[in-house]
């Protein structure tokens, strides 16, 4: 079993209870585990401060012009004004 996507590859990720796919790079490929179903990655989004790990499944190569993805804004760290 080979990795389908490779390290600085644009992919597209839906994360749970979001109806439109957003743009993410891949950051790194998981070490394979014994008897594993699915290959795993590390995916980070500019619209976020966080890395997310998936399923290779849950990715899609299909990537559309960066402009057809909504921008989500990172909410404002609690106890900050301004």
């Amino acid at each position: 079993m080979s990795f389908k996507f490779l390290v600085g590859q644009a992919v597209e990720y839906t994360p749970l209870g979001e109806k439109k796919a957003g743009l993410y790079r891949v950051m790194r490929q998981m070490p394979r585990e014994e008897q594993a179903f699915d290959l795993r990655y590390r995916i980070k989004s500019e619209a976020e401060a966080y890395e997310r790990n998936v399923l290779e499944c849950q990715l899609s190569a299909d990537v559309a012009a960066e402009s057809a993805y909504a921008t989500i804004k990172p909410p404002h760290p609690r106890g900050s004004h301004g």
